[in-house]
């Protein structure tokens, strides 16, 4: 058994198996910043390519900034089969790397921002994010404070299994546990690689940290950074927050 961090070598591959055909409700609300906006948007943790090569498609001129090289070449081999050529920047949104600059939206989706646990990391990464937006423009981050089920149920579930190469099954088994002051979720996942006589060929296990925000905590840091005309979509479980550079 292996340890890694959280979306590198199986982990990440079962990842992008597993949602690479899902779309969510937050989808929706990303679409339609990126659609409306006056010139290029950036996803943050743009990943495999889900939602990004979905816009690129349309027409919209979005790129994209991903810190693991997995997933990135998953999204730049998935955009030439659809005849597309994806800008992925290689690197941290925590924070933005200064050389990006003039974007007309800037967005992360599925939460991704909560990667970033420290307080003062993510303060810092906002105001980059603001530097890095033109006039007008606009800044969308999906996050959550956690459910009240959560403190309910912290044993391992097993997730839906997921077809991998060489008719191969990935067994997932997951546990999500809060700290106890609610500040942060830990996420635990077990993957097997099971063949088809039932075998287990491979087993790897990662570990991750979210930082639990309500709306309000995420708006304190919008407002520092100089955004306004907030908007929240959703519920402290579950949100977007939008902000506007004046």
């Amino acid at each position: 058994m292996t340890t890694t961090s959280f979306y590198d070598g199986l982990l990440g591959t079962v990842y992008a198996n597993a949602i690479a055909d899902q779309r969510f409700v937050e989808d929706d609300v990303f679409t339609q910043l990126v659609a409306g906006a006056d010139g290029p948007a950036l996803e943050l943790g743009s990943g495999t390519g889900r939602l990004m090569l979905r816009l690129l498609a349309a027409g919209h001129d979005v790129e994209g900034l991903e810190i693991s090289d997995e997933m990135t070449d998953v999204c730049v081999t998935e955009g030439s089969r659809l005849g597309l050529r994806p800008v992925v920047h290689r690197g941290s949104f925590a924070p933005l790397d200064a050389s990006l600059r003039g974007y007309a939206v800037i967005f992360c989706p599925l939460n991704a921002f909560s990667f970033i646990v420290d307080d003062a990391l993510a303060m810092t990464a906002v105001r980059s994010y603001a530097a890095a937006l033109k006039p007008g423009g606009v800044l969308a981050l999906a996050g959550s404070a956690g459910e009240d089920t959560l403190r309910d149920g912290t044993g391992w579930t097993r997730r839906p299994d997921v077809p991998v190469a060489e008719a191969t099954l990935a067994q997932v088994e997951e546990r999500r546990t809060p700290d106890a002051d609610g500040r942060c979720l830990r996420i635990e996942r077990i993957i097997r690689i099971v063949g088809p006589d039932g075998t287990v060929r491979r087993t790897q296990r990662g570990t991750q940290l979210r930082r639990l925000r309500p709306i309000a905590a995420l708006a304190e840091m919008f407002a520092d950074a100089g955004l306004d005309a907030l908007h929240a979509y959703g519920t402290d479980a579950d949100h977007i927050l939008t902000g506007r550079k004046g």
